[in-house]
């Protein structure tokens, strides 16, 4: 068995966590949500979250979102835009 390899990464990861390693992604606290416009120039380098306020594979029709994502800055944002549900028949 290698324990001692085991044992030496499981050192090394709580050390580097301790010294701040971390992800300063879900760190930084949500901001609060801005509604989307289609005149918006959005600069979205990583989506940290998406959620939506209803099951998206039953409803049918508007369906409210928020989408948290981090600019080519590191700024955090958290955007509000309304998509189509995927429940609606189609033909």
């Amino acid at each position: 068995m290698k324990y001692p390899t085991f044992i030496a990464l499981s050192l090394f990861s709580t050390f580097a966590s301790a010294n701040g390693a971390v992800d300063t992604a879900r760190a930084q606290p949500v901001p609060e949500a801005v509604a989307y416009t289609y005149s918006q120039t959005l600069d979205i380098a990583k989506v940290i979250d998406i959620t939506t306020a209803a099951d998206v594979a039953t409803a049918c029709g508007p369906v409210e979102s928020h989408m948290v994502y981090l600019d080519s800055k590191g700024v955090k944002h958290n955007l509000e835009y309304t998509r189509l549900g995927d429940g609606c028949q189609s033909g």
